[in-house]
C-alpha cells in the first residue's frame, strides 16, 4: 500500500541527501520558483555545498599525499586535481561524489596513517576503526562503494597483525555505521538493499527504468543465462571509458605503470596493493551495476580513485625524469607546465563562450515544470517520463510513467497511490527516443500514440491536453484545462486549430513568459 502523506526513500543511500537537506534548511524562504527564474535557488544551495565539499576534499587528499610523498608533490597533485575539468563537472552536477571524495579520502588517511603507526610498531587500531568509520559513512553514501570497503578489507586482513582482530575491528565498525539503515530498509520493503537491488537488473531483458516502471516486476522469468549480455557489455564499458572516467588525466593511468617500481619507502609500497584491491573491487561491482554511459553519473565512481592514482603516477613520473640526464630547472618546470596545460584542456574547452544555456535543454526547462504547481493541487499526481524533475521544480508527486496506459487507468481507477491522477506529462525524454527499435518496438511502445502526439483517448481519464515550450516538445494532459479558463477537450481543440496533429491541442499556456534565452 502506498503511504498517504511521505512517501519513503528505498533507492537512494541516506547521507548525501541529509547533507543537501542542511543547507536546503537553511535557505528555505528562498526555495520557491518563480514563473520565470532559469536556475532554482535549490539547485545554487546544492552546487555550493557541492563546491565547499570538493574544497574540504583537495585539502584531505593533499595531507595523503605529503604523508605519502612530500610537499612538493603533494602541491603539484593537488593542482592536477584542481584543473580536472570531470571534478568540477561532478561539483555542480548535484550528485554525492564530492562528499565521497572527501569520504574515501579520509577513509585512505587513516590506513596510511595505521601502516605508518604498524612500521613504528605503535597502536594502529585507532586510525583502522577511524578508516572503517569513513568507510561505513561512504557506504551510506553511495551502496556501491560497498565493493571498494571489501578490496580495503582482503588488504587489512593480509597487512595488518594479528589479522583476526584487525577485520573484526574494521568489519563491526562498518557494520554498526551502516546496519540502521539496512534494517529500516528491511522494514519498508521486506529488503534490506531496498528497490536499489533492481538496478542489478539494468540490461537485463529491461533496462533499469523498464524495470523500476512495474509495480509487480515479473521476477521468476529470470535465468543466469539473462546476466551474460548485462555482464560482457559492462566489462567493455570499463574499459571502453578508463580514460574518461578519470578525467581525461595523463598522469593517473601512470598508476598502473608504479606498481612494477620498487618503491623504497614501505608505506608507499605496500599501500599501491590497497589502491589496486579496493579498484578491482569497485571494477567487480560495476560488472554487475552499470557505471551508466556518461562520464557523469550517479555510478561512475572510478572518478573517487582520480587523487590517488595521479599521486603515484606524478611519483612514477618524477622517478623516470630523474633517471634522464636532464638537470635543467627550466626544462623540469616545463615538464610540469606541460602535464598543467594538457590536464586543463578539457576545462578549458568548456569555458570557451559556445552559447550554452543555463539550463540543461534538452529535457529540462524549469519555469515551465515549475507552472504544474499552480495547476494541481498537492494531493493530486501527475504521471510523468521524469518525475523527479516534477517532484523537483514543481513540488507535487509525480509517478514513473508504468510500462502501459492500463496500468494507469487501474492506477487512476482504484485509486491506489492514495491520491487522483490528474496529469500526464511528457517531454524530450521519450519524444527524443529513436522511432522504431525505442517508441514503436521498445519499452514506450504501448505509449508511442501518446509520445507521437496522436492518442485514442477514449476511456482515458485525462480529456484534454496542450503543448508546453520550449518548441512545443512538452505535452501535458489533463482532466480538464487547467491553464485556461474554459476547459477544452482534445477533439473541440482540434477544430479550433488547424494543422493541429490528433487527439493533441496546439494551444500555448497563458502563463509562464518564454524565458530570455530562447
Amino acid at each position: 500500500e502506498v503511504p498517504r502523506v511521505n512517501i519513503p526513500e528505498t533507492f537512494h543511500a541516506p547521507l548525501h541527501p541529509i547533507v543537501n537537506a542542511i543547507s536546503l534548511r537553511l535557505g528555505k524562504d528562498y526555495l520557491a520558483m518563480t514563473p520565470g527564474e532559469l536556475i532554482y535557488n535549490g539547485e545554487r544551495l546544492i552546487a555550493a555545498t557541492s563546491l565547499l565539499l570538493f574544497i574540504a576534499s583537495l585539502a584531505v587528499w593533499y595531507v595523503v599525499a605529503w604523508r605519502l610523498f612530500d610537499h612538493r608533490l603533494a602541491v603539484i597533485g593537488t593542482g592536477l586535481l584542481v584543473v580536472c575539468d570531470l571534478l568540477w563537472q561532478f561539483a555542480l552536477s548535484g550528485l554525492p561524489q564530492m562528499l565521497m571524495l572527501l569520504l574515501f579520502g579520509l577513509a585512505v588517511l587513516g590506513l596510511v596513517l595505521a601502516a605508518e603507526a604498524k612500521e613504528r610498531g605503535s597502536m594502529i587500531g585507532i586510525w583502522l576503526g577511524g578508516s572503517a568509520a569513513m568507510f561505513g559513512f561512504l557506504a551510506l553514501a553511495h551502496p556501491l562503494t560497498i565493493w571498494i570497503f571489501l578490496g580495503a578489507l582482503i588488504f587489512v586482513a593480509v597487512y595488518f597483525r594479528p589479522r583476526i582482530l584487525a577485520v573484526l575491528l574494521v568489519l563491526g565498525i562498518f557494520g554498526i555505521i551502516l546496519a540502521p539503515w539496512l534494517a529500516r530498509n528491511y522494514s519498508v520493503t521486506g529488503n534490506p538493499a531496498g528497490l536499489a537491488l533492481y538496478a542489478a537488473l539494468d540490461g537485463v531483458t529491461l533496462s533499469e527504468e523498464g524495470w523500476m516502471r512495474q509495480d509487480n516486476p515479473p521476477l521468476s522469468g529470470l535465468r543466469p543465462g539473462s546476466f551474460r549480455v548485462s555482464l560482457q557489455d559492462n566489462l567493455l564499458g570499463q574499459f571502453n571509458s578508463l580514460f574518461r572516467n578519470l578525467g581525461w588525466s595523463l598522469v593517473a593511468p601512470v598508476f598502473f605503470l608504479s606498481l612494477l617500481h620498487l618503491f623504497k619507502h614501505k608505506v608507499r609500497a605496500d599501500l599501491r596493493w590497497c589502491i589496486l584491491l579496493m579498484w578491482l573491487g569497485l571494477a567487480g561491482g560495476l560488472l554487475i551495476f552499470s557505471p551508466g554511459e556518461s562520464a557523469v553519473s550517479a555510478n561512475q565512481l572510478q572518478v573517487l580513485f582520480l587523487p590517488i592514482m595521479i599521486f603515484y603516477g606524478l611519483a612514477m613520473l618524477f622517478v623516470l625524469w630523474a633517471r634522464l640526464p636532464i638537470d635543467y630547472p627550466l626544462i623540469r618546470g616545463a615538464f610540469i607546465a606541460m602535464l598543467f596545460l594538457l590536464s586543463a584542456i578539457p576545462m578549458v574547452i568548456q569555458l570557451l563562450p559556445g552559447g550554452k544555456r543555463a539550463f540543461q535543454w534538452p529535457p529540462y526547462v524549469p519555469p515551465f515544470i515549475a507552472v504544474l504547481e499552480q495547476w494541481y493541487e498537492p494531493r493530486e499526481i501527475i504521471a510523468s517520463d521524469m518525475p523527479w524533475a516534477v517532484g523537483w521544480y514543481a513540488n507535487r508527486k509525480s509517478l514513473w510513467l508504468p510500462l502501459t496506459p492500463a496500468a494507469l487507468v487501474r492506477a487512476h481507477d482504484y485509486n491506489e497511490l492514495g491520491g487522483p491522477i490528474s496529469g500526464l506529462y511528457l517531454t524530450p525524454v521519450t519524444g527524443h527516443l529513436k522511432f522504431f527499435s525505442e517508441i514503436v518496438r521498445g519499452e514506450y511502445s504501448e505509449w508511442a500514440s501518446f509520445i507521437l502526439r496522436s492518442p485514442n483517448l477514449q476511456g482515458f481519464p485525462m480529456q484534454v491536453a496542450t503543448a508546453l515550450p520550449m518548441d512545443n516538445e512538452c505535452i501535458i494532459f489533463s482532466d480538464r484545462a487547467r491553464w485556461s479558463a474554459e476547459e477544452l477537450t482534445i477533439g473541440e481543440e482540434e477544430e479550433k486549430a488547424e494543422g493541429a496533429t490528433d487527439g493533441a491541442a496546439a494551444e500555448e499556456p497563458a502563463a509562464p513568459a518564454a524565458p530570455a534565452t530562447e
